[in-house]
């Protein structure tokens, strides 16, 4: 017979298992209560302690005591939706901490905008404590909250709003549209119970589907001809953009793969030799593509960065990029090979058409996007 005993979140009668925690979490040695909540919270761990017996460590439990109900249905809405798309979560009183503490910006945050009735979220992939991703729902209407890591200048955010109005306003490049707040800002300043302050952002919900999950016998050759064009068009944007001197975004130049390099070979004691002798040449290779390229504006300027499926919406059959938030200065080549290397040869044939039906290729393209896959690895 299943043991039971009330969620901690949403208080109804849930089976457990008291067992380690899964490979994946920071100490597979340490004991945690998964807790099987299938109709609400859905399925996540609590760390516990084994001293005498294992049992919840108590400062969650007395955590969670502090939290009023609204408190705790946004803990448990968030978990269920996480769970309903793929995150798995292990939580410890800090993590549980870094929740609750982003559900009071999210609340101030929200006020700041002309949005009324709203209910919020976290996204599914949100569980990133630096920039956590809210979804906001009103009674007519779905929008995306931001909330930017502490310290994030504001020259930064303000980069991204102007780079996606740009992508719309001259290549009809659909994407995040930034909502102004009630004082007419993109981007609101919000410090609640007098916590540091942070950052945050609104931006309009694009309806569909994301490519990754989209039905195959919808990506029709019409769609990768048009995930191309798409991309041209964001490239031509960057090509001839002019940049406001208050511009500001990160470099994926020779400096950040030397680090990115240096930082792979101190974590990953277990690589074989040939995936080390292959990840060590990777600083000259770079290098030596980047002394024949150079940094002009024809191979060089704003890219996505992170364009991969599941930051493409397709909206009424037409590809929109999402997810900007690690947009900066690097080779075009870069968010080609990010888009081309989920498709299959038949594809990436058709997706390189519908590219140069905007911008031409290089005529090496082919041993650029070999480099740049290897890249990935970083």
């Amino acid at each position: 017979m299943a043991v039971k005993m009330s969620c901690p979140f949403c208080q109804t009668q849930v089976e457990y298992a008291i067992e380690n925690s899964p490979e994946w979490y920071r100490d597979p040695s340490l004991p945690v209560y998964r807790i099987n909540c299938h109709d609400k919270c859905r399925q996540y761990w609590l760390e516990a302690i084994s001293d005498p017996h294992p049992h919840i460590d108590p400062s969650i439990l007395g955590f969670l005591d502090s939290l009023d109900d609204e408190q705790r249905t946004f803990i448990s809405e968030s978990t269920r939706y996480a769970c309903d798309n793929g995150i798995l979560i292990v939580y410890s009183r800090n993590a549980l901490q870094y929740l609750a503490t982003d559900w009071h910006y999210a609340k101030a945050a929200v006020m700041s905008f002309e949005l009324n009735d709203v209910s919020f979220r976290i996204s599914g992939a949100g569980f990133d404590v630096a920039n956590m991703l809210f979804f906001l729902d009103t009674e007519d209407a779905r929008f995306t909250l931001r909330l930017h890591r502490a310290g994030t200048s504001i020259h930064k955010i303000r980069s991204e709003i102007y780079w996606l109005q740009a992508l719309w306003d001259k290549e009809r490049v659909k994407t995040l549209s930034p909502v102004p707040g009630r004082d007419g800002e993109m981007v609101q300043c919000v410090s609640p119970n007098d916590l540091p302050s942070r950052y945050a952002t609104v931006y309009d919900w694009i309806l569909g589907e994301t490519l990754n999950t989209l039905p195959t016998a919808e990506k029709t050759p019409e769609l990768i001809r048009g995930l191309g064009t798409m991309v041209g068009r964001m490239h031509h944007v960057s090509e001839t953009l002019e940049l406001p001197n208050w511009f500001t975004r990160p470099r994926y130049d020779m400096d950040w793969v030397t680090s990115k390099v240096e930082t792979a070979l101190e974590t990953d004691m277990n690589a074989s030799t040939e995936a080390f002798a292959k990840l060590s040449s990777l600083p000259s290779r770079f290098s030596q593509f980047a002394i024949e390229q150079g940094e002009g504006r024809d191979v060089f300027g704003l890219i996505h960065s992170d364009m991969a499926p599941h930051n493409i919406i397709i909206s009424d059959g037409h590809p929109c990029p999402i997810d900007v938030i690690q947009f900066g200065f690097g080779y075009y080549i870069s968010d080609i090979l990010t888009v081309s290397r989920h498709l299959s040869e038949d594809e990436q044939t058709i997706f390189f058409q519908g590219y140069q039906e905007i911008r031409s290729l290089p005529k090496d393209y082919h041993q650029q996007l070999a480099l740049f896959k290897d890249l990935h690895m970083l």
